[in-house]
């Protein structure tokens, strides 16, 4: 099978779509499960649950990895410094210019900070 450019575009769309959901998803997951260890209240639960709660925390950092190297690449246009998706942002929202850190601020407006205020903080 030849790959077209059609076809590549195609795919990377679909796979970033699908990698964005999955990441945003276990993104509320964590922040939620960082909020419950702020309150004490995670060291009160089963340890069969925390250890659930770790592998939930292990996949979010290989999606937000991923969601860093193939989606974050193409929209800032640069390979990633970093090894989390957030860091870039906070980079960017921070030390960046022009398109970069316009972009980078309407991330952590839109999608990051109504969730977790801290999240886009240095």
């Amino acid at each position: 099978m030849i790959l077209t450019p059609f076809l590549v575009v195609l795919s990377w769309a679909c796979i970033s779509a699908v990698l964005f959901v999955l990441t945003f998803i276990f993104y509320l997951a964590i922040t939620n499960l960082r909020d419950t260890k702020d309150a004490g209240r995670f060291e009160t639960v089963h340890l069969s649950v925390r250890w659930t709660c770790y592998a939930i925390l292990f996949a979010g950092l290989i999606l937000d990895t991923l969601l860093n190297w193939i989606f974050l690449s193409i929209t800032y246009l640069e390979f990633p410094r970093e090894f989390l998706s957030t860091a870039r942002v906070v980079r960017h929202k921070y030390h960046g210019h022009g398109w970069r850190r316009a972009q980078s601020i309407w991330w952590c407006r839109n999608w990051l900070s109504p969730f977790d205020l801290r999240h886009c903080e240095k």
